[in-house]
């Protein structure tokens, strides 16, 4: 069994939040990713050691063995072939919920919110996925953003796709909410080709608004991939006394005993998250949540772990 990876070698978000340069950001995510997995040699894969090489910094990632490295949480390139890419479609949740920030304390808030560790996510998901030989495409989903042709790209493999959409991530502003799927199915539902749909969101909307979106998908195309993003603090609930949380959709503000709502709040959450990932299962949708203070990996890991499926 392979040992586990630190997760102290990987750049922390509010590290890269220091980087200016998204596309910059995107290749130190990734290249850092791949360069810290273990280079052993194969063992128990039945394979032959001459069809296969260790990864080396720079190396073409559409000839990794991501079936092999599911296997033995190692990288390794074939020697031989290369796999035929797909197209993968981006959609990054750009509602104004996304705009909540991770608290420090009580009092402060680091600055970082959910929508900077999404567009993190994404820029660094894009750039594995284009350094694969993927098509790739983005959607910004809200209400506002459903109705702006300059808030879709359609997935390709053009030379100057990446630039194109790290540029729709670097303007890229929340506001609004999530649209109706009347909004969204014209845009998804005339494509017949082969599509992997990763989709980054808070799930702040009612789980059935959500779920309808995403089922729908589902049914439309080869795979869909939900990564759910929240706080630490939010999942924590580490706040005491009396607090006010607003709500950055509707603008309306609550004043609640923190201490006193603690226990209610956690149990309301897990029922929330149980309810959610019950709900991606009978849909076969991939599921993963993640927190805005944890590394990357994990969530390169989820998409590399969906990606093979197809």
């Amino acid at each position: 069994m392979p040992a586990p990876v630190s997760q102290s070698r990987f750049i922390t978000p509010q590290t890269l939040a220091a980087i200016a340069s998204l596309p910059l950001l995107a290749k130190t995510v990734v290249d850092g990713f791949m360069t810290g997995g273990h280079r052993n040699t194969i063992a128990g894969t039945g394979m032959e050691f001459n069809q296969y090489r260790s990864y080396q910094d720079g190396d073409d990632l559409r000839r990794v063995d991501w079936k092999l490295f599911a296997r033995s949480d190692r990288y390794y390139i074939r020697e031989s072939e290369i796999e035929t890419g797909i197209a993968v479609h981006f959609i990054l949740d750009a509602s104004a919920s996304m705009l909540e920030q991770e608290m420090i304390d009580d009092a402060n808030k680091s600055g970082l919110t959910k929508f900077d560790y999404a567009r993190f996510l994404v820029a660094a998901l894009g750039y594995l996925a284009y350094r694969q030989g993927d098509a790739i495409g983005l959607s910004l989903m809200s209400g506002e953003a459903i109705r702006q042709k300059s808030a879709r790209i359609e997935p390709k493999r053009h030379t100057q796709q990446l630039a194109r959409f790290f540029h729709l991530l670097e303007r890229a502003m929340p506001a609004g909410t999530w649209p109706e799927w009347t909004e969204i199915e014209p845009y998804f539902s005339a494509t017949n080709r082969r599509e992997m749909i990763v989709v980054v969101t808070d799930m702040n909307e009612t789980i059935t608004e959500v779920q309808t979106a995403l089922s729908k998908l589902s049914a439309l195309h080869n795979e869909v991939l939900v990564c759910h993003i929240l706080t630490a603090s939010e999942t924590a609930f580490a706040f005491n006394g009396m607090v006010t949380f607003e709500d950055l959709e509707t603008g309306r503000s609550l004043e609640v005993d923190a201490d006193a709502a603690r226990t209610a709040y956690k149990a309301a959450l897990a029922g929330r998250l149980q309810t959610i990932r019950q709900s991606m299962t009978e849909a076969r949708i991939d599921y993963a949540a993640f927190t805005t203070n944890e590394p990357l990996d994990a969530a390169l890991r989820g998409y590399l772990a969906a990606r093979i499926k197809l």
